[in-house]
């Protein structure tokens, strides 16, 4: 009678510690899964942000390169360029519609400063305005800061705005360069092409009243306007 009994304890133990031993197996492979999960809920929110920090730099670089394509193919081939000018210009035209096939160009003997935000206006609303904006005016008589700035202020959402520099044997020349360098440092789409300092010395350029160009000044002045349209 002893020994069945101590087969029946034993039995007993055995049972229990399985019992145990599969209890402690449960809960080590929940907390196994538990911590799968949570390495798989952590590595998806890397995921889920990479894709966006990687998508933000591509497009930004995606921006970058439309930009800088534009701007090439507006140095190159003058394909969304506007030039307003006076007589200096008129001259220009044939050689810069060379060299830039597509440009449009708005050049008219007498022109003024005062006059070109009507003339940029009415080319706006015609559809006509380039997003690549070159300014040669001065010739004729001085401007003041604020006509350049209220003309500057309708172009601010262009993306490049060139203002030339003159040079012409008038009391005005100083105080026409001088309103240009320092309006044109307000505005971030905009900056100088100073055919005045690059025309220093090149009197072989000039016809005898010191501001028309001959075909060599006027080459060289189209290449000056094609540099300011690539940055440099």
């Amino acid at each position: 009678m002893k020994r069945p009994k101590v087969w029946l304890v034993w039995g007993f133990a055995l049972l229990i510690f399985t019992l145990g031993y599969l209890g402690f197996r449960s809960h080590a492979s929940s907390e196994n899964v538990q911590v799968s999960e949570s390495n798989s809920v952590s590595d998806s929110s890397k995921e889920a942000r990479m894709p966006i920090h990687a998508k933000s730099k591509h497009e930004m670089k995606t921006k970058q390169t439309a930009q800088a394509e534009q701007l090439e193919t507006a140095s190159v081939t003058g394909e969304g360029v506007t030039v307003i000018g006076d007589s200096v210009l008129v001259g220009v035209e044939p050689y810069l519609k060379e060299m830039l096939p597509k440009v449009t160009v708005e050049g008219k003997v007498g022109r003024q400063m005062s006059q070109a935000k009507k003339l940029t206006d009415e080319l706006r609303k015609q559809g006509k305005l380039g997003d690549h904006i070159i300014i040669e005016l001065g010739t004729n008589g001085p401007f003041s800061k604020d006509q350049l700035r209220g003309l500057l202020t309708s172009l601010s959402d262009m993306k490049q705005v060139i203002v030339v520099t003159t040079r012409v044997p008038k009391g005005w020349q100083d105080s026409v360069n001088s309103n240009i360098k320092d309006v044109v440092s307000e505005f971030n789409n905009v900056h100088v092409v100073d055919w005045h300092d690059a025309s220093e010395g090149k009197e072989e350029y000039f016809y005898k009243d010191g501001v028309h160009l001959k075909p060599d000044g006027s080459k060289f002045y189209a290449s000056l306007l094609i540099q300011g349209l690539k940055g440099n």
